[in-house]
């Protein structure tokens, strides 16, 4: 998978590398070590998609609770709704966690997305009260894979051509009389449990160290005014150096 960089594609690891080491040096020992901490835990091999979200709070609510639970991105279609998140609820995950959308003109978003995640080596697990049929519950579901977990809109779910892509369904235990959660509680309640799991059972659910190199650039940056003009002029200064 690619590393998570506002300019990954442009810059090799032998100059990211230096890079952070100018970087770090403007950053405090502690945020340093915070990053390190963090950069430790991030995860590519579990994704969320949220598809068509519109209400503030369950637009809001799924991004720190991913950013919390150590994902590294996640990706959010919108067909018929705009994606708007809180940022008093989102409490600045925002700007630890990055968030691909998918939002063309007159075009198919979700198969756009889901196509793109299976190219990725993702296995498309849908979230659903309602099928049977290669559903599996959270102490069961096969994480022999990488997995991207499909949430939908608040009033009818994933919509058909969400449900018609997706290779696994996932059901949530319910024991009272309403349907289902609201969406920001199945989140939170889905990637508590997969993220325990994923770092009990799988050896390699963790960023490879070229992933890391990259990503502790970004949140360098991130924690400086100006952070991608900083890198562009140490970019220009190394390369004049070669």
């Amino acid at each position: 998978m690619k590393p998570i960089s506002e300019h990954a594609n442009f810059i090799n690891l032998q100059e990211a590398e230096k890079i952070g080491e100018y970087l770090r040096t403007m950053i405090s020992p502690s945020k340093v070590e915070k990053i390190e901490e963090v950069v430790s835990y991030r995860t590519k091999y579990l994704t969320i998609v949220l598809e068509d979200i519109f209400q503030p709070y369950n637009a809001s609510a799924p991004v720190r609770t991913s950013e919390c639970l150590g994902l590294s991105e996640i990706h959010v279609v919108e067909n018929k709704s705009l994606y708007k998140p809180n940022e008093g609820i989102t409490k600045g995950a925002q700007k630890w966690i990055q968030i691909r959308k998918y939002q063309a003109l007159n075009a198919d978003n979700t198969s756009h997305c889901i196509s793109g995640l299976k190219e990725k080596g993702f296995r498309i697990v849908a979230t659903s009260p309602h099928v049977k049929e290669n559903s599996y519950e959270l102490d069961t579901l096969p994480l022999d894979r990488p997995a991207a977990i499909l949430f939908g809109s608040e009033e009818l779910g994933l919509s058909k051509k969400a449900m018609e892509q997706a290779d696994l369904f996932l059901k949530l235990p319910m024991y009272g009389f309403t349907e289902s959660y609201n969406i920001s509680v199945t989140v939170a309640i889905v990637l508590s449990h997969l993220a325990y799991r994923l770092r009990k059972e799988i050896p390699n659910w963790a960023l490879s160290e070229e992933e890391k190199v990259f990503l502790r650039n970004t949140y360098y940056k991130r924690s400086l005014h100006n952070g991608n003009l900083v890198e562009s002029d140490l970019l220009q200064r190394i390369r004049g150096e070669i």
